[in-house]
């Protein structure tokens, strides 16, 4: 060993120096060139490498696999079959069909009676009118008129010494609700053979027997109640204005213990009015549909109402 020799170094050392490149490799010590990261070591640049193969594509299919209707069909059918099943024997389901099918049985005679109750009311029933302008009357009960032709009422009068009989004719005279033709003659007889204004009132009223009822109307063509007592009292001088409640107010309301013939018979709502005949009748253009008749005294609540002065 030379003077210039040095100790030899352990293995490490020498396993560490074996690695270190050589100077005479100049190269080796160079630094690669390239940008240094702040918080690593130096980044060699990225090599691009074309591939000689086409990239290789793979389709998906775009038909999936779909449940047959068929297969669909059964399953919803089994499905219901099953809820059924079950309702089957469920206690409350048992219960509740129990109980509408001995409801439908109770409900059943009822129904029936309604609908047959429904089907007898005649087409040509009367509605109570919403309008008091002119004023309708209520039909009573489900019944035909009793028309009769060319009837004759005798009329008597005497000057205290000579007693004369007078017969007059009516085309047509119209009762309802069980009123005869013969009350209806007796009632107008006695009318017309005590004479004076209230024959005229009524007398007048009957020239419009069986004409139709229509609303506003005061000829033959049709008239409503009030236009029926307003062309009667004009017969003797008296204007009443097409207005029950108007004519109500004029008049003065009187006990029916003391009514007489030509005496109006006034609702009291104010929504019809007729022209009192004597005997518990009615002479009155009763509401659409129908035409003027003689009826039996109202069963709705009424009043008389007196226009004609006193003594009258």
């Amino acid at each position: 060993m030379g003077r210039h020799a040095l100790p030899a170094a352990p293995d490490a050392a020498v396993s560490a120096a074996a690695d270190r490149p050589s100077v005479a490799d100049p190269g080796a010590l160079r630094r690669p060139r390239g940008r240094r990261s702040a918080f690593g070591p130096a980044v060699a640049r990225s090599t691009f490498v074309e591939h000689t193969k086409p990239a290789r594509s793979v389709s998906l299919s775009q038909h999936r696999p779909v449940a047959s209707t068929a297969v669909a069909g059964a399953a919803v059918l089994s499905r219901s079959a099953a809820l059924r099943a079950e309702r089957a024997v469920d206690p409350r389901h048992v219960r509740r069909a129990a109980n509408a099918k001995r409801a439908a049985i109770l409900l059943a005679p009822a129904l029936a009676v309604t609908s047959s109750l429904t089907l007898a009311v005649p087409a040509n029933a009367a509605t109570p009118s919403t309008d008091a302008h002119h004023g309708t009357a209520t039909s009573q009960q489900a019944q035909e008129y009793t028309v009769a032709r060319d009837v004759q009422v005798p009329v008597v009068s005497t000057d205290g010494m000579t007693t004369t009989t007078t017969v007059v004719s009516y085309p047509t005279i119209v009762t309802k609700f069980g009123v005869s033709t013969q009350q209806a003659e007796d009632a107008i007889s006695k009318v017309l053979s005590a004479g004076g204004d209230r024959a005229t009132i009524v007398s007048t009223a009957l020239q419009y027997m069986g004409d139709p009822y229509v609303e506003g109307g005061a000829s033959h063509q049709g008239i409503d109640c009030s236009g029926l007592t307003m062309v009667a009292y004009a017969a003797v001088g008296i204007p009443l204005v097409h207005y029950v409640p108007t004519q109500d107010a004029a008049a003065t309301t009187i006990p029916e213990s003391e009514a007489k013939a030509g005496d109006l018979v006034v609702y009291d709502n104010e929504d019809h009015v007729g022209i009192f005949l004597g005997d518990g009748l009615v002479l009155q253009a009763p509401h659409p549909g129908d035409p003027v008749d003689i009826v039996p005294m109202y069963s709705a609540a009424h009043h008389f109402a007196r226009v004609l002065p006193a003594g009258s």
